[in-house]
């Protein structure tokens, strides 16, 4: 990650992601997109239910892969975006712990990261939508203890608003090195 992004987020070494492994998961939301996609749904399925927990732990789970003398900030900046999310939540009517709405943030994110341009709000609900519907029909989500499903969800959350946040810094301070 360039100076500036880390400069916006006041920290240094957040740029090490690659222990988040999400493309087992995003692969298998992107076949069955592609094999429902010649169906109509006429009904949104339920948010699948996670369980609260009293703090949110995936912070700092995910922490734990950076050097031990950044590992605190690490927890905190994502705690943070982790709060950041919640408001996304709210603006959006999006339930707390809809592993849907986590994933939809989660993909929102990096296709703004990817095409270093913001993910249009009028998108963000039917993308929520579509996330539920390829959850509710995988019957492995079904089959995930609520713990863990409150877990990815955070994780999905966390990793969203990380790239999503990084994208709008760097589109205000450009880093000509990337």
């Amino acid at each position: 990650m360039a100076q500036s992004a880390h400069a916006y987020w006041c920290c240094y070494g957040l740029d090490n992601l690659a222990g988040l492994d999400f493309q087992y998961r995003m692969n298998r939301i992107q076949m069955q997109l592609v094999e429902q996609s010649a169906k109509a749904r006429t009904k949104t399925p339920a948010p699948l239910p996670t369980v609260e927990r009293a703090s949110t732990t995936a912070a700092r789970e995910m922490a734990q892969a950076y050097p031990a003398a950044q590992r605190e900030q690490a927890a905190r900046t994502f705690e943070t975006l982790l709060a950041k999310y919640r408001e996304i939540e709210d603006r959006f009517g999006i339930r707390r712990g809809d592993i849907g709405g986590a994933l939809a943030a989660f993909i929102a994110g990096n296709l703004m990261a990817m095409r270093q341009q913001p993910f249009p709000d009028a998108h963000f609900a039917a993308l929520v939508r579509q996330m539920r519907e390829a959850v509710a029909s995988d019957p492995a989500y079904r089959r995930l203890d609520p713990m863990e499903l409150r877990r990815s969800y955070e994780q999905l959350a966390i990793v969203g608003m990380f790239m999503a946040a990084t994208q709008m810094a760097l589109a205000q301070q450009p880093d000509d090195g990337l």
